[in-house]
């Protein structure tokens, strides 16, 4: 992994403190205020229409300014998100949900354009491979100590305390930012949102073949992103046993990185199975909540934790890979496309999801199916544009 890379890896570990409580506590304080799937859901989705926003700006941004600069603004967003947190307060509930949200998503889209920049321009090859490992083995001690520290936290000194508490890591994010490699898209010759239709940017086949995948995954992991937080809030809302929970569900992760490392080491097992697999898993998994009792949808959870793992390891590091021939500015407007397309099919699968009232529901059970169909076919989308890069070689040869 070369130096810029591994910068880029410390710079994960501080924001990913962030990111880990905004994922888990924000929508816990979210779901405490009243206990319905909608006030998560709408929590969400107004997260994520400010996340693509942001995303887009901070590509924009990135023409003038370094990577570190932008991920320093989305450090200032996390702070004005726990500024109102611990000293803003009103109804409607929804006003103050959505109020809520729009800094989360800031935060969330600048600092992703940032990074996603930053790992496109300085990874090479089978280095993509090597930083997603690292960044799900490092994502999962996180996950592993952050809830159960927070948790205490909350427990013992309320919402408020580990607010407060999380300035520090903001600061620290700040002053990781510093040691980023400080590179930008200045010597691009050509604005970013030039030569940005659809067609423009995913000219080729593999490129196309993302598209469907992008939407599929997007559906996957905003299925499993919501339901798993309401599936754990739904069998226990004592912050100890949800940070336990959380624990857990991070260790069967660990023990697949373990098996996926010693396995790919000693037998030639292809990613595409190993893809194959997790996508298989979470297909499980989503099937198990149709019977929505405490321990099943603890099953659920770890099924589908499984299947993210090898998800985002080996899905994510494909679609950086493809970009890597890629000129820079050719690079930032498929990243740019690539969240846009995540991010609409996870708001779409989010509209859906607010009418939801109950695990019980048709409503429940036609999302839960469709986000079944949509994990089965990630696997084959993934296939495709493989078939599409060794045709797209094989033409060359022959030419």
């Amino acid at each position: 992994m070369t130096t810029a890379l591994k910068r880029l890896l410390w710079m994960n570990i501080s924001s990913g403190i962030i990111f880990n409580y905004m994922g888990i506590f924000i929508n816990l304080f979210i779901w405490e205020k009243g206990n319905q799937i909608f006030d998560v859901a709408w929590f969400n989705l107004v997260m994520f229409l400010a996340w693509g926003v942001a995303f887009m700006y901070g590509a924009n941004l990135l023409s003038k300014f370094t990577i570190g600069s932008v991920m320093r603004v989305a450090a200032i967003g996390a702070g004005v998100t726990f500024v109102l947190l611990s000293w803003v307060h009103f109804e409607p509930k929804i006003l103050y949900i959505t109020l809520i949200a729009i800094p989360v998503g800031l935060t969330n889209g600048l600092y992703g354009s940032a990074n996603n920049m930053g790992i496109s321009l300085f990874g090479k090859g089978k280095e993509f491979s090597v930083f997603f490992s690292a960044v799900s083995v490092i994502g999962q001690l996180i996950s592993f100590l952050n809830p159960l520290f927070f948790a205490v936290i909350i427990k013992w000194m309320g919402f408020t305390a580990s607010f407060f508490i999380m300035f520090i890591f903001i600061a620290l994010m700040i002053f990781t930012s510093y040691f980023v490699p400080p590179i930008s898209l200045k010597e691009a010759n050509e604005p970013v949102f030039r030569k940005f239709r659809l067609g423009q940017v995913f000219a080729t086949p593999q490129l196309k073949w993302m598209i469907p995948s992008l939407i599929a995954g997007g559906f996957f992991i905003q299925f499993q992103g919501i339901f798993s937080l309401i599936f754990t809030f739904s069998v226990t809302q004592d912050k100890l046993s949800i940070a336990l929970l959380q624990i857990m569900y991070t260790s069967f992760t660990i023990a697949c990185v373990f098996i996926y490392r010693r396995l790919s080491r000693t037998r030639k097992i292809s990613d595409n199975k190993w893809l194959t697999f997790g996508m298989a898993a979470a297909a499980a998994g989503f099937l198990l909540a149709l019977f929505p009792t405490p321990l099943i949808l603890i099953l659920s959870n770890i099924l589908t934790t499984i299947g993210l793992f090898f998800f985002g390891t080996i899905w994510s590091s494909r679609q950086f890979l493809v970009t890597y021939p890629l000129e820079p500015i050719h690079q930032t407007r498929v990243m740019v496309w690539r969240e846009l397309i995540l991010v609409i099919s996870r708001m779409f699968l989010l509209a859906l999801i607010l009418g939801i009232q109950d695990f019980d529901g048709n409503v429940f059970k036609a999302v839960m199916i469709f986000s079944f169909s949509s994990a089965l076919l990630i696997p084959y989308f993934s296939r495709k544009s493989d078939e599409s890069a060794e045709n797209m070689v094989i033409k060359g040869v022959e030419s």
